[in-house]
């Protein structure tokens, strides 16, 4: 049978059941800890400054989209009415006189025109 108190290595503790038995992490123990923490930090400071400007310029990309897209309805808008305006003034003989009359400053006989300046205009 073997000795309990027999060591290998003498320098080693022996340990005994218990939680007064763990031993307490030494220098280089701590120091791994905290290099384990450092090099985490390093990673994600690396990633970060990999990909940050990236992150930025697909923003700023974004943000450009976003701006044209608004200019392409507006034109999209801009082109519905003047295909409808197109339309009437090839079919609707009505309203083909009544914008001659109006942008010719034509006026019938007998008739009186009023002209109500809007402040877009």
């Amino acid at each position: 049978m073997r000795d309990p108190e027999f060591q290998d290595h003498p320098d080693l503790p022996v340990y005994k059941e218990g939680a007064e038995s763990m031993p307490l992490p030494n220098m280089w123990q701590r120091m791994s800890r905290v290099m384990e923490v450092v090099i985490f930090a390093l990673l994600i400071l690396a990633v970060y400054k990999l990909f940050g400007p990236e992150i930025d310029r697909k923003a700023e990309l974004q943000s450009e989209v976003n701006r044209l897209s608004a200019i392409v309805e507006e034109k999209k808008e801009i082109a519905g009415r003047l295909s409808t305006e197109h339309r009437l003034l090839k079919t609707d003989k009505e309203y083909l006189e009544t914008i001659a009359r109006d942008r010719l400053n034509l006026q019938r006989e007998g008739e009186y025109i009023i002209r109500i300046q809007s402040e877009e205009e």
